[in-house]
C-alpha cells in the first residue's frame, strides 16, 4: 500500500469531523457546503433552478448551537487555572514556557489541542527532537548552540491518517503511525510559496523506534508518488526508544465527539429553517389580482407605435392612487393560507429543545471504558460528568507527553515523573451549570420536561419529595397546574 493509504476508522470519521467543524465555524462554513447540508427541494433539480436554489439557500438561517456549546464546554474546562506543581527547575520552566519550540506555553498548548479534540475526539501529540536538515547528529554543545532541543507537536485528527497497534513485550502498543504534514516551499519565490504535502512515518520494528519522511517525487513521470527519505533513529541519552513517543488524544483510538449528536441535530434544524423561511416568503407576501368579466376587458400594454400587445397592463397600487373599475370587475389579494407553517414551526421548536438537552449532556454522568486506578481516582474527583472524564483523559495524555519531553531535555527523571498537569473538573456553580439549569427551566415551561423530573434532576429531591412539592404548588392560591 502507498504511504498515503487511510485507516478504515479515519475514512469513517472524516465526514463526521468535517460536519462538527463546519457547525462550530458557523453559517458561512455550513452554507459554503451548499447541497451537502441543504439538499435542493424536490422538483428543483438541474441548472435552470440554480438561481432559485441560491435564493432558497440565502433565506435559510443557521443558528449556531454547536459553536456556542463548544465554547461553553471549553470555557468550563479552562474556567480555572490548570493544576501544576510549583518549584520546578529552571530548565523545566523553560520547557513549559516554550513547549513546541514556537513560543507556546503549556497552558496555551493544552487549550488549543483541547478545543481541537472537543470537535473531533481524536488527534495526537508527538514528542520529538529538532535536528539538522540532513538528519545528522551533533554533540550536546553544538546542539545547544544551534538550538536543537526536544519539543512537543500537536497533530489534529485529519493529519493522523493511519496507525496500527501490535502486542509488544506483552502489552498493546503502537507499531505504526503515519502523519500528514503540510509546508510552504519558497524555492520558486518567497512571495508566492506553494503548499506541499509530505508524510512522516513512525515505526516500531524489532524493538526500535524510527522515523522516515516521504516527499512528493520531483520526477514528472512519477505523478503523485511519494518517495521515502533516509531513516532516522531518534535517541534519548544516547539510546534509541523501544516505543513510539506518540500520544493519541484522548484515547488510543478515535472517540465520538462530544458535539457530534448536537451537530447532526443542528444541521436538521438548519434544513427546517430553510423550508420554513422559504414557505414564509411564498405565503407572507400577498399578490394582487383583478377579476374581470371577459378576457377582452383585460387592459393590454402598447408598443412604441401604440399597438396593443398580449401582455397585461400593470396597475398602479398604493395609497395615493385611485383605480376605477366598471362592469363586473373585482379586485383582491391572493394570500396562501400557510396552514402547514404552524406544524413546521412546532417541529423546529422541538428540534431546539433537543439541542438544549444535547448541549447539557456532557455535564451528565456517562459510562467509561477500562481505566487505570489513578485515572479512576481522578474520574471520581471529576464528579463523573462526561466533560469531567474528557478533562481527566486530556490531562493524563498531556502529563505523559510533557514528562517525556522534559526528560529528553535533560530534566532529571524524578522531577519529570513527579510533574502532573490537571485541567479543571469542577463545574458545580460555574456559568455552565447555571446555563444548564436555565435551559432545563425553559424545557419545563415548554412542556418538554416535567416539573417532577426537574426537581429530581436539578434540585436534588427524591421522587416522593418532588411530587409532594408539585402538589403543594398546585394547592397554593392562584395556581392551577395540570397533573404531571
Amino acid at each position: 500500500m502507498a504511504v498515503d493509504s487511510l485507516h478504515g476508522e479515519y475514512q469513517e470519521n472524516t465526514p463526521l469531523w468535517e460536519k462538527v467543524r463546519d457547525c462550530v465555524k458557523g453559517e458561512h462554513a455550513v452554507k459554503a457546503k451548499g447541497e451537502i447540508y441543504l439538499p435542493r427541494p424536490a422538483g428543483k433539480i438541474g441548472a435552470k433552478y440554480n438561481a432559485a436554489y441560491a435564493r432558497y439557500l440565502a433565506r435559510a438561517r443557521f443558528s449556531n448551537f454547536t459553536g456556542r456549546t463548544a465554547e461553553g464546554l471549553h470555557g468550563s474546562v479552562f474556567s480555572r487555572a490548570s493544576g501544576q506543581p510549583e518549584g520546578v527547575s529552571e530548565s523545566f520552566k523553560d520547557f513549559l514556557k516554550n513547549i513546541d519550540n514556537a513560543g507556546t506555553s503549556i497552558d496555551k498548548f493544552a487549550s488549543e489541542l483541547s478545543w481541537d479534540v472537543l470537535q473531533t475526539g481524536w488527534g495526537g501529540i508527538l514528542a520529538d527532537y529538532s535536528r539538522l536538515p540532513d538528519g545528522g547528529t551533533v554533540d550536546v554543545a553544538t546542539a545547544n548552540r544551534l538550538g536543537l532541543t526536544a519539543y512537543l507537536k500537536w497533530y489534529k485528527a485529519e493529519n493522523v491518517i493511519n496507525w496500527r497497534h501490535d502486542t509488544v513485550g506483552g502489552r498493546r502498543a503502537l507499531s505504526l503511525v503515519v502523519l500528514r504534514e503540510t509546508f510552504e516551499d519558497t524555492s520558486k519565490g518567497e512571495f508566492a510559496p506553494s503548499v506541499k504535502t509530505r508524510y512522516r512515518v513512525l515505526r516500531l520494528a524489532d524493538g526500535e523506534y524510527t522515523q522516515q519522511e516521504y516527499a512528493l517525487s520531483e520526477d514528472k513521470n512519477a505523478r503523485d508518488e511519494f518517495v521515502p527519505g533516509h531513516v532516522i533513529i531518534p535517541q534519548m541519552g544516547g539510546r534509541p526508544f523501544d516505543y513510539i513517543p506518540f500520544f493519541p488524544c484522548p484515547a488510543p483510538e478515535p472517540e465520538k465527539s462530544l458535539l457530534l449528536d448536537l451537530a447532526h441535530e443542528n444541521i436538521g434544524h438548519y434544513q427546517q429553517s430553510a423550508d420554513l423561511r422559504n414557505a414564509l416568503h411564498l405565503s407572507a407576501s400577498p399578490t394582487a389580482y383583478v377579476s374581470v368579466a371577459t378576457e377582452n376587458d383585460i387592459p393590454r400594454k402598447r408598443d412604441a407605435n401604440g399597438k396593443a400587445t398580449n401582455e397585461p397592463e400593470t396597475l398602479p397600487l398604493g395609497g395615493e392612487k385611485t383605480i376605477w373599475f366598471s362592469g363586473n370587475g373585482t379586485m383582491a389579494f391572493a394570500e396562501p393560507s400557510g396552514n402547514g407553517l404552524a406544524a413546521m414551526q412546532k417541529d423546529m421548536d422541538a428540534s431546539e429543545a433537543r439541542m438544549k438537552l444535547l448541549g447539557a449532556k456532557p455535564f451528565e454522568s456517562g459510562p467509561r471504558g477500562v481505566e487505570s486506578a489513578e485515572t479512576a481516582r481522578l474520574h471520581a474527583a471529576a464528579g463523573n460528568s462526561v466533560l469531567g472524564a474528557f478533562a481527566v483523559n486530556m490531562s493524563e495524555v498531556i502529563t505523559n507527553a510533557v514528562r517525556l519531553g522534559a526528560r529528553w531535555r535533560g530534566v532529571p527523571d524524578a522531577e519529570a515523573e513527579g510533574w502532573e498537569f490537571c485541567l479543571n473538573t469542577s463545574y458545580d456553580g460555574d456559568l455552565a451549570k447555571v446555563e444548564e439549569k436555565r435551559l432545563a427551566l425553559e424545557m419545563v415551561d415548554d412542556g418538554v420536561m416535567s416539573r417532577v423530573k426537574f426537581l429530581m434532576d436539578y434540585m436534588g429531591m427524591d421522587e416522593t419529595d418532588a411530587k409532594a412539592e408539585v402538589k403543594r404548588i398546585r394547592e397554593e392560591e392562584g395556581y392551577s397546574l395540570p397533573e404531571e
